[in-house]
């Protein structure tokens, strides 16, 4: 009952876990979204195509993040549709549709499609054709985007399971569980496959190691300790996905700590005061980061010391941060799409995509960005130079 508590207060929000913060620190009056102010943009975004793909995620707090692969983008719909476009024109390449609604995906690799779905099942499809290669029950709702490598499907389920599975039968090869807090966000970080381990965050801060042919840990890491009277100030959440760069693996736990960790071992490298859901990225020496205020940061990656802090989007429940060349993209809860510069976080451009609003991170390939919103509208920008 409690976990359904929470995933019923967020699916009322329009603004995510931005409202929870508030709550969270007693703060009574709270702080709407920051109006966007006038801006002339000083980059040229051209909008290359668009194309409405169904019914997308709707108000539902689903991990439905488009996927780009062999020159296609891949996304899914929450009443069961799965479809490809062609990314250079945004034409149909194939669809499919499964009578169950899809929750999480899709992931692509291997030559297939993966998505996981609310009646706990993981399905595969031909990557090609769209055909359904195999279906596969597992312990209860997927919530995480699958992650298709090294011969094997990974998924995260809502009772706290990891479960790998064979890409090429859809069999089961081990389970794994960490005990679940009484509350916790909505969702789950993707586990993220390196090496021939499984490395994933848990909703009691913990991230965890696992061989992928055994399933045996490795090693578990705290990257928050939950604090606070009630069960809700405890809520310390590894929901963004982990970023893995060079041997570091970096970190994010909602009402807890960025961190940075080693690979091998988990030792702790720094670790730094800031709360996300959404997530962050890596490039070169920088770690791009949206915090649950809807702050967007960047860290240096030795250390976690702040570069600098865009605070001109505050509460309008921002993605995770992109990078595409020099620019850092974030898109919000009223589908705009925002350009920053990447050495001092100002903004350059905004473009809009799906009024409905975004909620899931664009993503990037071959200098074209591609966002999916909440209405099921697909969009591929590119910046004119």
């Amino acid at each position: 009952m409690k976990r359904l508590l929470v995933i019923a207060l967020f699916s009322m929000l329009t603004s995510g876990c931005t409202w929870l913060t508030n709550y969270f620190s007693g703060d009574e009056n709270i702080d709407p979204p920051k109006e966007l102010t006038e801006l002339k943009n000083a980059i040229t975004i051209e909008k290359i195509w668009s194309v409405s793909t169904g019914q997308g995620s709707g108000e539902q707090l689903l991990r439905l993040v488009p996927a780009l692969n062999n020159q296609n983008v891949y996304v899914a719909s929450r009443d069961g549709s799965v479809l490809a476009y062609s990314l250079k024109t945004g034409e149909p390449v194939w669809e499919t549709k499964t009578v169950n609604k899809i929750s999480a995906g899709p992931g692509v690799g291997l030559g297939m499609v993966v998505v996981g779905t609310r009646n706990a099942e993981v399905i595969a499809y031909d990557v090609s054709s769209g055909k359904q290669v195999w279906v596969t029950k597992v312990s209860s709702e997927v919530l995480s985007v699958p992650e298709v490598k090294q011969n094997s499907v990974v998924v995260r389920t809502s009772d706290g399971r990891v479960t790998a599975l064979s890409a090429k039968q859809g069999k089961i090869l081990w389970e794994f569980q960490q005990r679940e807090p009484s509350l916790t966000l909505r969702g789950t970080s993707k586990p993220i496959i390196s090496e021939g381990n499984v490395y994933s965050g848990f909703d009691n801060g913990q991230l965890i190691s696992i061989n992928i042919k055994q399933g045996r840990q490795n090693w578990q890491k705290k990257v928050a300790v939950p604090r606070g009277r009630t069960e809700l100030q405890r809520i310390i959440d590894l929901d963004a996905d982990p970023v893995i760069s060079k041997g570091i693996i970096y970190a994010a736990a909602y009402q807890g700590n960025v961190a940075a960790l080693s690979q091998q071992d988990g030792s702790i490298i720094w670790r730094r005061k800031i709360s996300s859901y959404a997530g962050l990225s890596v490039k070169g020496e920088n770690i791009f980061l949206t915090d649950a205020t809807g702050q967007v940061w960047s860290l240096h990656n030795t250390n976690g010391a702040s570069l600098w802090r865009q605070d001109a989007l505050q509460w309008r429940s921002l993605t995770a941060p992109v990078v595409l060349g020099r620019y850092i993209i974030v898109a919000d809860f009223e589908g705009y799409v925002h350009f920053l510069d990447q050495a001092d976080g100002h903004q350059l451009a905004r473009a809009r995509a799906d009024t409905d609003g975004i909620q899931v991170p664009p993503v990037v390939m071959n200098d074209i960005l591609v966002t999916l919103g909440k209405g099921g509208e697909l969009t591929a920008f590119k910046v004119k130079r």
